[in-house]
């Protein structure tokens, strides 16, 4: 098998694979979501939608889904799954740190570890406003975080590649160290690309989150008028064992 090196910018591939392999395979949070749908319904806010992993399960439950994301190529994938399964589900594709729509949500969700990589407490700090102005009266944001403290130092993850073929070609993206330090986590992933003629191609992909409390983060939802009312840890998994999810009401009900 021909391997050849690439920067460190990223493989080629197609990118919803790649979205895919390295997010679509996390489910610990799914149960969660399906019950506050069912005990707010009328609708549920998905930011940072993907490719669909939380809003074609909610819609495949019969809940009104809206999907926001800006990146238009995860939307459009997800578009076309809805299509095909006859989903409801409305995409926006929008950054949901200055989201503007015309409709408010009784349920918002902000699933895996949204709030870490929006640019810092700033971004994060925009997001808390958007999804006030978002949030119908009553209703709840939950936002998957980073259940902090969490130990200094560099490590290894198992070694078991998140995989994805399409059309012949393999995407096996694969967690290789991650690194916890003062008010960030890297984690660098190996990128293979298979072709279909046997040629493998490879790249790091590195990801960074912000790092805060959960004082840090009630501070910043008392500027946008929310309030942290309740928290349920995820279970436990080789990648996401320290996440919980944080339930958000405005201040004024």
């Amino acid at each position: 098998m021909a391997v050849r090196a690439e920067p460190d910018t990223g493989a080629a591939g197609d990118p919803v694979a790649w979205h895919d392999a390295e997010n679509g395979g996390f489910a610990a949070d799914l149960g969660l979501f399906a019950r506050l749908a069912g005990e707010r319904p009328g609708g549920v806010l998905d930011l940072g939608a993907g490719s669909g992993r939380v809003a074609l399960r909610l819609a495949e439950a019969g809940h009104p889904v809206t999907a926001v994301d800006r990146d238009a190529g995860l939307l459009a994938a997800l578009e076309r799954r809805a299509r095909e399964r006859g989903l409801d589900v409305v995409t926006e594709h929008a950054d949901a740190r200055s989201l503007e729509l015309d409709r408010s949500f009784p349920l918002i969700l902000a699933p895996m570890q949204l709030l870490h990589i929006v640019g810092g407490a700033s971004g994060r700090r925009r997001v808390l406003a958007a999804a006030a102005r978002h949030l119908r009266r009553g209703g709840r944001f939950w936002a998957v975080v980073i259940e902090e403290p969490l130990p200094l130092g560099s490590g290894r993850p198992d070694p078991i590649p998140d995989v994805r073929e399409v059309a012949g070609w393999v995407h096996s993206s694969l967690p290789v160290e991650v690194a916890i330090e003062p008010g960030s986590i890297t984690m660098v992933r190996m990128r293979r690309l298979v072709a279909p003629d046997g040629t493998m191609t490879e790249s790091r992909h590195v990801i960074r989150m912000d790092r805060f409390s959960l004082g840090e983060l009630d501070r910043d939802a008392d500027a946008a008028g929310l309030a942290i009312v309740g928290c349920e840890r995820l279970p436990r998994t080789v990648e996401h064992e320290d996440s919980v999810a944080v339930a958000l009401e405005a201040r004024d009900g």
